[in-house]
Protein backbone atom coordinates (compact mmCIF):
# COMPACT_ATOMS: atom_id res chain seq x y z
CA UNK A 1 0.00 0.00 0.00
CA UNK A 2 1.51 3.68 -0.48
CA UNK A 3 1.67 5.95 1.60
CA UNK A 4 -1.43 8.09 -0.04
CA UNK A 5 -3.21 4.64 0.23
CA UNK A 6 -2.50 4.52 3.72
CA UNK A 7 -3.22 7.95 4.75
CA UNK A 8 -6.71 7.59 3.79
CA UNK A 9 -6.82 3.82 5.52
CA UNK A 10 -5.83 5.49 8.62
CA UNK A 11 -8.93 8.01 8.50
CA UNK A 12 -10.87 5.90 8.15
CA UNK A 13 -9.61 4.33 11.20
CA UNK A 14 -10.12 7.63 12.74
CA UNK A 15 -13.47 8.07 11.62
CA UNK A 16 -15.09 4.82 12.33
CA UNK A 17 -18.40 5.83 13.25
CA UNK A 18 -18.70 7.87 9.65
CA UNK A 19 -16.73 4.93 7.80
CA UNK A 20 -19.39 2.26 9.51
CA UNK A 21 -22.46 4.28 8.22
CA UNK A 22 -21.14 5.02 4.89
CA UNK A 23 -19.95 1.40 4.19
CA UNK A 24 -22.08 -0.66 6.51
CA UNK A 25 -22.50 -4.04 4.68
CA UNK A 26 -26.09 -5.45 3.95
CA UNK A 27 -27.72 -8.44 4.28
CA UNK A 28 -28.97 -8.78 0.89
CA UNK A 29 -25.47 -10.04 -0.27
CA UNK A 30 -25.11 -6.95 -2.63
CA UNK A 31 -22.08 -6.08 -0.70
CA UNK A 32 -20.30 -9.06 -0.09
CA UNK A 33 -17.16 -7.40 -2.33
CA UNK A 34 -16.61 -5.07 0.39
CA UNK A 35 -16.01 -6.15 4.23
CA UNK A 36 -16.05 -3.79 6.93
CA UNK A 37 -13.35 -4.81 9.53
CA UNK A 38 -13.31 -3.66 12.97
CA UNK A 39 -10.00 -3.79 15.21
CA UNK A 40 -9.55 -3.29 18.59
CA UNK A 41 -6.98 -0.51 19.13
CA UNK A 42 -5.09 -1.04 15.51
CA UNK A 43 -1.91 0.42 17.03
CA UNK A 44 -1.46 -2.19 19.99
CA UNK A 45 2.02 -4.48 19.50
CA UNK A 46 -0.83 -7.34 19.33
CA UNK A 47 -2.48 -6.47 16.46
CA UNK A 48 0.27 -5.78 14.12
CA UNK A 49 -0.99 -8.86 12.02
CA UNK A 50 -4.07 -6.30 10.56
CA UNK A 51 -1.66 -3.78 9.72
CA UNK A 52 0.96 -6.50 7.95
CA UNK A 53 -1.84 -7.67 5.91
CA UNK A 54 -3.15 -4.56 4.72
CA UNK A 55 0.43 -3.51 3.52
CA UNK A 56 1.19 -7.15 2.22
CA UNK A 57 -1.95 -6.62 -0.06
CA UNK A 58 -3.31 -9.95 1.43
CA UNK A 59 -7.04 -7.85 2.29
CA UNK A 60 -7.53 -6.40 -0.75
CA UNK A 61 -7.13 -7.94 -3.70
CA UNK A 62 -8.64 -6.28 -6.32
CA UNK A 63 -12.29 -7.99 -6.04
CA UNK A 64 -12.86 -7.65 -2.52
CA UNK A 65 -12.33 -4.29 -0.36
CA UNK A 66 -11.64 -4.64 3.26
CA UNK A 67 -11.90 -1.35 5.30
CA UNK A 68 -10.20 -1.46 8.46
CA UNK A 69 -11.89 0.64 11.39
CA UNK A 70 -10.18 0.99 15.23
CA UNK A 71 -12.57 0.26 18.36
CA UNK A 72 -15.13 2.59 19.57
CA UNK A 73 -15.63 3.00 22.73
CA UNK A 74 -19.01 3.88 22.95
CA UNK A 75 -20.51 1.06 20.92
CA UNK A 76 -19.92 -2.98 21.79
CA UNK A 77 -18.39 -5.30 19.46
CA UNK A 78 -21.09 -7.38 18.98
CA UNK A 79 -24.35 -4.95 18.03
CA UNK A 80 -21.95 -4.11 15.72
CA UNK A 81 -21.86 -7.08 14.44
CA UNK A 82 -25.13 -8.04 15.12
CA UNK A 83 -27.09 -5.31 13.29
CA UNK A 84 -24.66 -5.54 10.08
CA UNK A 85 -21.90 -2.42 10.74
CA UNK A 86 -19.39 -4.55 10.80
CA UNK A 87 -18.90 -7.51 8.89
CA UNK A 88 -15.94 -9.04 11.38
CA UNK A 89 -13.69 -7.71 14.57
CA UNK A 90 -10.44 -8.70 15.48
CA UNK A 91 -10.17 -9.31 19.13
CA UNK A 92 -9.27 -11.92 21.69
CA UNK A 93 -11.15 -15.29 21.62
CA UNK A 94 -12.69 -15.06 25.36
CA UNK A 95 -15.53 -12.36 23.30
CA UNK A 96 -16.99 -15.27 22.04
CA UNK A 97 -18.11 -17.21 24.39
CA UNK A 98 -19.29 -14.12 26.64
CA UNK A 99 -21.47 -13.10 23.65
CA UNK A 100 -22.74 -17.13 23.03
CA UNK A 101 -23.53 -16.51 26.87
CA UNK A 102 -25.44 -12.96 26.10
CA UNK A 103 -27.54 -15.12 23.40
CA UNK A 104 -25.34 -13.20 20.75
CA UNK A 105 -23.99 -16.21 18.27
CA UNK A 106 -20.24 -14.78 17.09
CA UNK A 107 -17.66 -17.50 16.14
CA UNK A 108 -13.76 -17.35 15.43
CA UNK A 109 -12.66 -17.45 11.81
CA UNK A 110 -9.34 -17.61 11.72
CA UNK A 111 -7.08 -17.99 15.33
CA UNK A 112 -4.11 -15.83 15.45
CA UNK A 113 -2.82 -15.73 18.54
CA UNK A 114 -2.44 -18.50 20.61
CA UNK A 115 -0.70 -17.57 23.46
CA UNK A 116 -1.71 -14.65 26.31
CA UNK A 117 1.37 -12.54 25.13
CA UNK A 118 1.64 -11.34 28.43
CA UNK A 119 4.14 -11.98 31.39
CA UNK A 120 3.55 -12.40 34.91
CA UNK A 121 5.68 -11.28 37.39
CA UNK A 122 6.09 -11.47 40.84
CA UNK A 123 7.31 -8.80 43.46
CA UNK A 124 10.74 -8.86 44.73
CA UNK A 125 9.28 -8.92 47.99
CA UNK A 126 6.82 -11.84 47.38
CA UNK A 127 8.72 -14.17 45.17
CA UNK A 128 9.96 -16.42 48.28
CA UNK A 129 6.55 -16.54 49.25
CA UNK A 130 5.19 -17.93 45.70
CA UNK A 131 7.20 -20.31 44.41
CA UNK A 132 4.89 -22.17 42.24
CA UNK A 133 1.11 -22.43 41.27
CA UNK A 134 0.04 -24.45 44.22
CA UNK A 135 1.18 -21.11 46.36
CA UNK A 136 -0.53 -18.63 44.73
CA UNK A 137 -3.68 -18.94 47.66
CA UNK A 138 -3.86 -15.48 49.39
CA UNK A 139 -2.08 -13.68 46.77
CA UNK A 140 -2.97 -10.14 44.91
CA UNK A 141 -2.39 -9.94 40.95
CA UNK A 142 -3.00 -6.44 39.67
CA UNK A 143 -4.96 -7.76 36.88
CA UNK A 144 -7.37 -5.15 35.86
CA UNK A 145 -11.10 -4.87 35.52
CA UNK A 146 -12.99 -8.60 36.00
CA UNK A 147 -13.69 -9.76 32.45
CA UNK A 148 -10.32 -8.80 31.12
CA UNK A 149 -8.29 -10.86 29.09
CA UNK A 150 -5.19 -10.18 32.30
CA UNK A 151 -7.70 -11.33 34.53
CA UNK A 152 -8.39 -13.99 33.14
CA UNK A 153 -4.46 -14.85 33.05
CA UNK A 154 -4.78 -14.87 36.80
CA UNK A 155 -7.86 -17.03 37.25
CA UNK A 156 -6.17 -19.59 35.07
CA UNK A 157 -3.01 -19.73 37.22
CA UNK A 158 -4.70 -20.02 40.10
CA UNK A 159 -7.01 -22.93 38.59
CA UNK A 160 -3.79 -24.66 37.07
CA UNK A 161 -2.15 -24.60 40.80
CA UNK A 162 -5.25 -26.33 42.61
CA UNK A 163 -6.56 -23.32 44.17
CA UNK A 164 -10.03 -21.66 43.32
CA UNK A 165 -10.69 -18.04 41.61
CA UNK A 166 -12.21 -16.78 45.14
CA UNK A 167 -8.56 -18.01 47.17
CA UNK A 168 -6.77 -14.70 45.30
CA UNK A 169 -7.34 -10.59 45.23
CA UNK A 170 -7.85 -9.45 42.04
CA UNK A 171 -6.50 -5.53 41.99
CA UNK A 172 -7.19 -3.14 39.73
CA UNK A 173 -4.65 -1.38 37.40
CA UNK A 174 -4.07 2.60 38.18
CA UNK A 175 -1.25 2.73 35.59
CA UNK A 176 1.97 1.59 35.49
CA UNK A 177 3.97 3.86 38.00
CA UNK A 178 0.91 3.35 40.81
CA UNK A 179 1.60 -0.05 39.84
CA UNK A 180 5.00 -0.24 40.42
CA UNK A 181 4.50 1.86 44.13
CA UNK A 182 2.17 -1.31 45.03
CA UNK A 183 4.84 -3.68 44.14
CA UNK A 184 7.47 -2.28 46.12
CA UNK A 185 5.02 -1.20 49.14
CA UNK A 186 3.73 -4.62 49.69
CA UNK A 187 0.33 -3.84 48.47
CA UNK A 188 0.35 -6.28 45.30
CA UNK A 189 2.52 -9.06 45.31
CA UNK A 190 1.69 -9.91 40.98
CA UNK A 191 1.24 -8.14 37.74
CA UNK A 192 -0.23 -9.30 34.98
CA UNK A 193 1.67 -7.13 32.25
CA UNK A 194 1.02 -7.86 28.55
CA UNK A 195 3.64 -7.09 26.37
CA UNK A 196 5.88 -5.28 26.13
CA UNK A 197 4.71 -3.89 29.99
CA UNK A 198 6.80 -7.25 31.49
CA UNK A 199 10.00 -5.14 30.43
CA UNK A 200 9.17 -1.99 32.26
CA UNK A 201 8.65 -3.91 35.55
CA UNK A 202 11.44 -5.50 35.70
CA UNK A 203 13.14 -2.28 34.79
CA UNK A 204 11.89 -0.85 37.46
CA UNK A 205 13.74 -3.75 40.09
CA UNK A 206 10.32 -4.01 41.44
CA UNK A 207 9.60 -7.90 39.84
CA UNK A 208 10.58 -10.65 38.03
CA UNK A 209 9.04 -13.08 35.66
CA UNK A 210 7.15 -15.93 37.49
CA UNK A 211 5.28 -17.31 34.72
CA UNK A 212 6.06 -16.57 30.79
CA UNK A 213 2.84 -16.47 28.90
CA UNK A 214 4.50 -15.16 25.70
CA UNK A 215 5.90 -17.87 23.99
CA UNK A 216 4.08 -21.73 22.64
CA UNK A 217 6.53 -23.37 25.43
CA UNK A 218 5.96 -21.34 28.56
CA UNK A 219 1.55 -21.54 28.21
CA UNK A 220 2.11 -25.04 27.82
CA UNK A 221 4.13 -25.46 30.31
CA UNK A 222 2.06 -23.41 32.81
CA UNK A 223 -1.59 -24.16 31.24
CA UNK A 224 -0.67 -27.74 29.75
CA UNK A 225 -2.82 -26.78 26.10
CA UNK A 226 -1.99 -23.11 24.18
CA UNK A 227 -4.43 -20.23 25.27
CA UNK A 228 -5.83 -18.63 22.36
CA UNK A 229 -6.21 -14.58 22.20
CA UNK A 230 -6.32 -12.80 18.96
CA UNK A 231 -9.09 -13.83 16.52
CA UNK A 232 -11.15 -12.40 13.47
CA UNK A 233 -15.13 -13.37 13.96
CA UNK A 234 -18.00 -12.68 13.09
CA UNK A 235 -21.87 -12.97 13.66
CA UNK A 236 -22.72 -17.03 12.62
CA UNK A 237 -25.68 -15.92 11.07
CA UNK A 238 -23.15 -13.62 9.12
CA UNK A 239 -20.86 -16.49 8.60
CA UNK A 240 -23.38 -18.92 6.86
CA UNK A 241 -25.33 -16.28 4.67
CA UNK A 242 -21.78 -15.06 2.95
CA UNK A 243 -18.92 -17.86 3.75
CA UNK A 244 -16.99 -15.57 0.84
CA UNK A 245 -16.60 -12.90 3.35
CA UNK A 246 -15.11 -15.50 5.98
CA UNK A 247 -13.32 -17.02 3.18
CA UNK A 248 -11.71 -13.89 2.13
CA UNK A 249 -10.46 -13.30 5.79
CA UNK A 250 -9.31 -16.56 6.74
CA UNK A 251 -7.27 -16.64 3.43
CA UNK A 252 -6.08 -13.04 3.85
CA UNK A 253 -4.80 -13.76 7.47
CA UNK A 254 -3.75 -16.92 6.83
CA UNK A 255 -1.41 -15.58 4.57
CA UNK A 256 -0.28 -12.99 7.53
CA UNK A 257 0.70 -15.73 9.58
CA UNK A 258 3.00 -17.85 6.40
CA UNK A 259 4.64 -14.75 6.16
CA UNK A 260 5.57 -13.75 10.02
CA UNK A 261 6.59 -17.36 10.46
CA UNK A 262 9.08 -17.18 7.74
CA UNK A 263 10.40 -13.95 7.71
CA UNK A 264 12.50 -12.20 10.27
CA UNK A 265 11.41 -9.67 13.19
CA UNK A 266 13.67 -7.16 10.83
CA UNK A 267 11.70 -8.39 7.70
CA UNK A 268 8.62 -7.78 9.24
CA UNK A 269 9.29 -4.23 10.68
CA UNK A 270 10.66 -2.67 7.55
CA UNK A 271 6.50 -3.25 6.44
CA UNK A 272 5.33 -1.79 9.26
CA UNK A 273 4.43 2.28 8.69
CA UNK A 274 6.00 4.74 10.87
CA UNK A 275 2.41 5.90 11.41
CA UNK A 276 2.39 2.82 14.03
CA UNK A 277 5.87 2.20 14.68
CA UNK A 278 6.29 5.22 15.82
CA UNK A 279 9.91 7.85 15.60
CA UNK A 280 11.62 5.10 17.39
CA UNK A 281 11.67 2.21 15.16
CA UNK A 282 14.67 -0.06 16.95
CA UNK A 283 12.00 0.15 20.16
CA UNK A 284 9.28 -0.62 18.32
CA UNK A 285 11.32 -3.75 16.48
CA UNK A 286 12.54 -4.80 20.25
CA UNK A 287 8.69 -4.66 21.08
CA UNK A 288 7.70 -6.84 18.23
CA UNK A 289 10.64 -9.46 18.95
CA UNK A 290 8.64 -10.08 22.01
CA UNK A 291 5.31 -10.09 20.71
CA UNK A 292 6.05 -12.55 17.52
CA UNK A 293 5.90 -16.00 19.41
CA UNK A 294 2.43 -15.24 20.13
CA UNK A 295 1.73 -15.97 16.32
CA UNK A 296 3.54 -19.56 16.24
CA UNK A 297 0.48 -21.21 14.62
CA UNK A 298 -1.39 -21.64 10.86
CA UNK A 299 -4.71 -20.22 12.00
CA UNK A 300 -6.39 -23.10 13.52
CA UNK A 301 -8.41 -22.63 16.90
CA UNK A 302 -6.75 -25.28 19.31
CA UNK A 303 -9.53 -27.30 20.29
CA UNK A 304 -8.00 -28.24 23.47
CA UNK A 305 -7.28 -24.29 24.16
CA UNK A 306 -10.28 -23.00 23.55
CA UNK A 307 -12.01 -26.06 25.92
CA UNK A 308 -9.61 -24.92 28.74
CA UNK A 309 -10.15 -21.23 28.29
CA UNK A 310 -14.01 -21.80 28.29
CA UNK A 311 -13.78 -23.98 31.91
CA UNK A 312 -11.55 -20.83 33.57
CA UNK A 313 -14.31 -18.59 31.89
CA UNK A 314 -16.60 -20.56 33.44
CA UNK A 315 -15.12 -20.79 36.69
CA UNK A 316 -15.49 -16.61 36.88
CA UNK A 317 -19.21 -16.92 35.58
CA UNK A 318 -21.32 -19.70 35.99
CA UNK A 319 -23.74 -18.06 33.07
CA UNK A 320 -20.79 -19.57 30.39
CA UNK A 321 -20.98 -23.23 31.44
CA UNK A 322 -23.98 -23.37 29.20
CA UNK A 323 -21.75 -22.12 26.36
CA UNK A 324 -21.17 -24.61 23.10
CA UNK A 325 -17.19 -24.44 22.79
CA UNK A 326 -17.47 -25.95 19.34
CA UNK A 327 -20.04 -23.55 18.24
CA UNK A 328 -17.61 -20.45 19.23
CA UNK A 329 -15.02 -20.80 16.27
CA UNK A 330 -15.01 -22.75 13.15
CA UNK A 331 -11.71 -24.13 11.46
CA UNK A 332 -13.21 -24.45 7.65
CA UNK A 333 -11.95 -21.43 6.23
CA UNK A 334 -9.22 -22.07 7.51
CA UNK A 335 -8.88 -25.48 6.58
CA UNK A 336 -9.67 -24.36 3.12
CA UNK A 337 -6.96 -21.65 3.06
CA UNK A 338 -4.43 -24.05 4.22
CA UNK A 339 -5.15 -26.62 1.62
CA UNK A 340 -4.96 -23.86 -1.27
CA UNK A 341 -2.12 -22.07 0.05
CA UNK A 342 0.37 -25.15 0.10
Amino acid sequence: MNKLAFALSSIFLLAGHTVAAELAPTHDGAASNRIVLLVDEIKAIRNFPVVLAERLGYLNDGNVTVTVMNTRDDMPHAEMLMDGRVDAVMAYYHHNVVNQAHRMSTEAIVTLGVTPGAKVLVAGQAKDKYKTLADLKGSRFIAGGAGSSKSTVANALMLEGGNQISDYTRLGTDGKERNVDAMRNGAADFVVAPTPDGDFYESKGVATVFADLTTVEGTRKQFGTLFPSSTVYMSSARVKAHPEIARHLANAFVRTLQYINSHTPEQIEAIIPQEITGKDRAAYLKVLKEEIPMFATDGRMPADGAAKEWRVLSEFNPAYKSVKVDQTYTNTFVDEALRKLR
